[in-house]
């Protein structure tokens, strides 16, 4: 039975020709269904192999991240970002809708801030995906060491490309979401308008609660602590909004 299953030796050309074609499109297929269709058979004991699950995991764990870095903990030293900007650009008008120019500056920092974390995280997919590749190259070509050898070879060139087009892209993105701070995401508008909801209970928890809490829970973001924030009445209000409008962003 293991006689068999060898391969035929191979006389010319034409039939080498024909064994590599089937080797490659036995692996078109089986990359197809690891990585597209979710089609485990073929790898049923290793969980390694199984790309489309493994790539879920992978891409909670990127949201996972992006949301637990500093950038994106919205009660630490709450509205004083926003203060200090508001406070460095006085001399700008203060209208219902607060200056663009204060949400770009805060955007900027944000997204510097979080920037090598999709670079990191597409890195670390492309990674992956080049071990699914070459695995499932070597195992179509197990029976032709040669082959093997350009198979991994020309299997990491191609890894290799692709991955530079992916973090030169998603450069891009980062570099464009700097200059755009623009959303078409229906849902914005309405979390902001949430987030916003609280805004006269928390100034009067700041300024007119006899109590002076040190302390305020907000929907939508937790408790706080807000008494350094007394010493800035003047700019309360629009210190909150843009905090909101980032926040919902």
């Amino acid at each position: 039975m293991e006689l068999n299953k060898m391969p035929k030796s191979l006389s010319s050309v034409a039939e080498a020709m024909t064994a590599f074609m089937q080797i490659i499109g036995l692996a078109k297929e089986s990359l197809r269904k690891i990585l597209l269709r979710g089609e485990f058979e073929e790898y049923a004991e290793d969980n390694r192999m199984h790309c489309t699950a493994r790539l879920v995991e992978m891409l909670n764990q990127y949201s996972d991240e992006l949301h637990r870095c500093p950038e994106s903990d919205a009660k630490s030293n709450f509205l004083m970002e926003e203060i200090k900007i508001l406070e460095e650009n006085k001399g700008i008008s203060l209208p219902n809708f607060l200056p663009r120019n204060a949400f770009h500056i805060i955007l900027q920092r944000k997204v510097n801030g979080i920037s090598s974390i999709p670079i990191a995280f597409v890195e670390q997919v492309w990674i992956y995906i080049e071990e699914a590749v070459i695995s499932v190259l070597m195992r179509n070509s197990e029976n032709y060491y040669q082959l093997q050898l350009s198979a991994r070879r020309a299997g990491h060139n191609l890894m290799a490309k692709m991955k530079e087009g992916s973090i030169k892209w998603m450069l891009e993105l980062v570099e464009m979401e700097k200059l755009t701070d623009y959303t078409c995401d229906a849902d914005y508008v309405s979390e902001w308008n949430k987030l916003m909801a609280s805004q006269n209970q928390f100034i009067h928890g700041v300024l007119t609660d006899e109590n002076k809490p040190s302390i305020i829970a907000i929907e939508g973001i937790g408790e706080v602590e807000v008494g350094v924030l007394r010493k800035y009445p003047h700019v309360l209000a629009q210190a909150y909004d843009l905090k909101m409008r980032m926040t919902a962003y």
